[in-house]
């Protein structure tokens, strides 16, 4: 496979962020984060963590013991053992373990801690960073996860769930991945995706160990360790902090603190602590929050009740039932790992920034913050409709109405351009209305009413002339429009929507090599990559 062509756009080119990641984009929400990512605070970071991380060994034993069914790579096996050295950094992403990987930017964050950890090791070889991806095991959303798309075909896994998706077991699986098997074409790659479904989904007992086996197969060999937070081991060293939160409500203060700083700046705060940010994972699938009502904790929708004495000796006995929410979880990772950045999507990298004061209440490193690179794989073919039709990359960040509208009045035969009749307009009641100055108020009000009809009036047969241009060009359109929902499945970015089977059926696995050397490790970029057919 090989790839004819690479487009790459900075941040401030790319435009799509919300206010707050564009502010933060450009360093200007410093009250927001303690180091801006670069590869040499990365390493000011990581000598910081060193001298407060004390859980190598408890973390190497706890991983050792979840990763020993798989047959790790050499790699893998000397990042496992560099876990141990006081030397050693992460650098994580995280992600739900959605059905056969969900949309392909779950590979895009993984390869960038992969190409983040290698370009440090190579400038800082005084260091370990070892690349490590977070499963988000005790997510309970199933309908979030039970789902992938191929072709625009939703591939659904439909069953009863509840708790702790992790958990689950594969109930209905193979018939789900059977119908799959049937859609795919006859090839050698389509081949090597069934594989991959059946050493994982088929070979596993719960979703936990599929998603296990199935990173294992395609990331394995970048040395990448995955970590399961669902870990009585690991969560006994935040029964402190799972204590604190049931007790002081620490958590909801500090967060809430910065989402009314926000929430004064109208950003839009993306997600809301509670007093308690904690689960209780009971029998029969039950992950249901922890409520304090009259000085007596309920886990909701259930009989469990605990007294404040009650629920303290059931935390410190087991508190492999207490699962931390979305404001708790990143201090969980944070306090278990030796990490020193997170990398995430736009929408992460936004809760994250509202999480600084909490780490700094509990005394954990707040790590690096860095927001994902973003790419998009068109095939040779559609590369040569998109020249075909004078549409250049830049105008596919437009919307569809924008840019057809855009090459419509470029190809058109007749001009479009009604311009130059603003300006005219504009200039004549602009001496019209200095006139009025000199002579009566009312005069002038009529002045600018007319300004208004006139203008608006224009427009209507702007628009009238357009429309009618995109009757005579209806083939334009309609090839403009077909291509768009190519590029964008479902009006969206394609790697928020497509499963990298459709990637994998056209290039094979090698696609993953070609978007690593593609993807910066700090600074965000749009990769436009163009593969042959």
């Amino acid at each position: 496979m090989e790839s004819i062509q690479s487009t790459q756009w900075s941040a401030s080119e790319y435009q799509k962020f919300s206010s707050l990641i564009r502010a933060y984009l450009n360093q200007q929400t410093e009250d927001l984060y303690y180091r801006f990512p670069s590869e040499e605070s990365l390493y000011e970071q990581a000598k910081e963590k060193l001298q407060n991380y004390r859980h190598r060994e408890i973390l190497h034993t706890a991983l050792s013991r979840q990763l020993s069914f798989l047959e790790l790579s050499e790699t893998q096996s000397q990042n496992l053992e560099k876990l141990k050295l006081e030397n050693t950094v992460t650098i994580t992403t995280g992600h739900q373990l959605n059905l056969f990987t969900g949309p392909v930017y779950f590979f895009y964050k993984i390869l960038q801690v992969i190409k983040c950890c290698r370009v440090m090791n190579e400038k800082y070889p005084d260091l370990n960073f070892v690349p490590v991806f977070w499963m988000a095991t005790e997510d309970h959303d199933f309908e979030e996860i039970n789902h992938f798309y191929y072709q625009n075909q939703k591939i659904s896994w439909d069953r009863k769930a509840g708790g702790a998706v992790g958990r689950l077991d594969l109930t209905g699986i193979n018939e789900v991945f059977e119908h799959f098997f049937n859609i795919l074409p006859d090839s050698s790659n389509a081949t090597e995706l069934k594989d991959l479904v059946k050493n994982s989904y088929f070979k596993s007992k719960n979703l936990t160990e599929a998603s296990q086996r199935l990173v294992q197969d395609l990331f394995g060999k970048y040395g990448l360790l995955m970590i399961d937070g669902d870990d009585k081991e690991l969560k006994k060293l935040m029964i402190p902090a799972f204590e604190e939160d049931l007790f002081q409500h620490t958590a909801f203060k500090k967060v809430e603190e910065t989402n009314n700083k926000l929430r004064e700046k109208d950003e839009l705060v993306q997600v809301n602590p509670r007093e308690i940010n904690l689960f209780y994972l009971g029998e029969g699938n039950i992950r249901e929050r922890i409520v304090l009502l009259n000085d007596e904790f309920f886990v909701l929708n259930t009989d469990y009740k605990f007294s404040k004495n009650e629920i303290r000796e059931e935390l410190n006995a087991h508190p492999e039932k207490f699962s931390p929410n979305v404001i708790l979880r990143p201090l969980y990772q944070e306090s278990i790992l030796p990490n020193i950045a997170y990398i995430g999507g736009s929408g992460e990298s936004a809760y994250w920034l509202q999480l600084k004061g909490m780490f700094e209440a509990m005394k954990v490193a707040y790590p690096l913050v860095i927001v994902r690179n973003s790419v998009l794989i068109l095939s040779e073919n559609q590369n040569r409709k998109l020249e075909k039709l004078s549409l250049s990359f830049l105008d596919l960040m437009q919307p569809l109405n924008q840019i057809i509208n855009k090459n419509i009045e470029k190809h058109s035969a007749i001009e479009i351009d009604f311009g130059k009749y603003e300006n005219t307009l504009n200039q004549m009641f602009d001496e019209l209305e200095e006139k009025a100055k000199q002579t009566d108020i009312s005069f002038s009000k009529m002045i600018n009413a007319q300004r208004s009809k006139q203008t608006k009036g224009l427009d209507k047969m702007k628009k009238r002339l357009l429309h009618a241009e995109k009757i005579r060009q209806a083939d334009r359109v309609q090839r403009i429009n077909a291509l768009y929902s190519e590029i964008f499945p479902q009006n969206e970015l394609q790697e928020r929507i497509m499963n990298f089977s459709e990637i994998q059926l056209a290039y094979g696995l090698d696609f993953m090599d070609e978007i690593l050397t593609e993807i910066k490790p700090v600074d965000f970029c749009f990769t436009i990559k163009t593969f042959n057919n």
